[in-house]
């Protein structure tokens, strides 16, 4: 007697089915056994029977075990595009980009709950860098790594208010020297 077991294989959601493979023990294996799955590169995440059958083999006693491929979540990277905004803006809506969509899905098909991009700045922060932060997003066929990006606020400048005529800011006063003070 011999058994020919197909062996498990894993693969991401969109890739190539891998080359199905066996292994035969017990006794001397002659000729080929046939492979097969229903699984292709456009099949849904979850698991996929491998079927082993007698193909070529000619061995009178042969037990077949068949095997099992199991389809993962493929990484789909979500980051979000960086924003300049001046000092005293409101927050813009952030644009999420995507990278890794495979099958020939997109945004609006790929999520069961599209991901958010959230920065803790707000009208009001002071000029700088902030992070932008991309989360809670769930789609049934990908993995979702996020990439963040930055929100910077750039000081507001000055409008004269009359011809050259500038309100006087903290930035004047820390430049005083002795007697005279120099704007900029």
């Amino acid at each position: 007697p011999i058994t020919i077991t197909a062996e498990n294989k894993s693969m991401n959601y969109g890739d190539d089915v891998p080359t199905l493979t066996y292994k035969s023990s017990d006794a001397t294996l002659n000729g080929t056994p046939s492979l097969s799955t229903t699984a292709t590169k456009s099949s849904p995440v979850g698991t996929y029977p491998i079927k082993v059958e007698k193909g070529t083999v000619t061995n009178k006693q042969v037990t077949f075990v068949d095997g099992t491929l199991t389809i993962e979540k493929a990484p789909l990277t979500v980051g979000v595009q960086n924003v300049t905004i001046t000092e005293g803006d409101a927050i813009p809506s952030f644009t999420l980009t995507y990278s890794g969509f495979r099958n020939g899905d997109t945004e609006s098909t790929a999520f069961t709950t599209k991901p958010k991009a959230t920065t803790t700045a707000t009208s009001t922060s002071t000029p700088g860098t902030y992070a932008i932060t991309v989360s809670g997003g769930d789609a049934k066929h990908y993995a979702l790594p996020y990439a963040q990006g930055t929100l910077t606020i750039k000081e507001k400048t000055q409008e004269p208010i009359a011809d050259g005529i500038y309100p006087l800011t903290l930035d004047m006063f820390h430049e005083w020297d002795g007697c005279t003070a120099n704007s900029k």
